[in-house]
């Protein structure tokens, strides 16, 4: 059983690495402190292993920690090419489908209290829809045209990125953003758009 030791470990690192990636705009939103110590952990978790699994392959010919080599190299794969932002976003535009229509609605009727600088404060039961745990920002709110947001990702400055509700798609949202520079957009659904966005310079 000892063989399979850092097998083992390195399929645990990949789980663990996958949840940790999934839910990185999360950790980073709320839990910004203990968030920095966590890539260099899993980090030096990765080193260990790959040295230990060439060392047992060279010294010891445990070629069974091939296997090892072979998860690490998945989950390098997975680091570099796995969309997790977007893959999250797209599985949330599905699940949160009728809360997020239930808050814009909220917006839409002034029920809900307005934050600082264009954000809207979720309520209690709706927190999970945004990554702050906390606002939906509003840039448009006027008739029948809106354009209000749930963050992705909260950028400082720029770098931003949301789950946008548009009553008038891209055109709309464009005229209506001001001074954030649109690099992305995906259509999610019918008036509903994942957008990465800059602030202009």
């Amino acid at each position: 059983m000892t063989k399979y030791v850092l097998p083992i470990l390195s399929a645990m690192l990949l789980l663990v690495t996958f949840v940790v990636a999934w839910y990185d705009d999360v950790l980073f939103s709320r839990f910004w402190v203990l968030h920095l110590p966590i890539y260099p952990i899993l980090l030096g978790w990765f080193i260990a292993l790959l040295v230990a699994s060439i060392v047992f392959i060279i010294k010891e010919k445990q070629y069974v920690n091939f296997i090892s080599l072979g998860i690490l190299l998945l989950l390098v794969l997975m680091v570099l090419l796995f969309p997790f932002r977007f893959a999250k976003a797209r599985l949330e535009s599905i699940l949160f489908e009728k809360d997020r229509m239930k808050v814009v609605e909220m917006i839409m009727n002034d029920e809900t209290t307005q934050g600082y600088g264009g954000n809207y404060n979720l309520p209690v039961g709706y927190r999970r829809l945004s990554s702050d745990g906390r606002q939906a920002y509003v840039y448009w709110n006027d008739g029948d045209e809106q354009v209000i947001g749930f963050w992705v990702f909260r950028g400082m400055l720029s770098g931003s990125v949301q789950v946008i509700y548009s009553t008038g798609g891209e055109e709309l949202m464009r005229s209506r953003m001001g001074t954030h520079e649109l690099s992305r957009i995906d259509k999610l659904k019918e008036n509903w758009y994942y957008v990465e966005m800059d602030m202009d310079d």
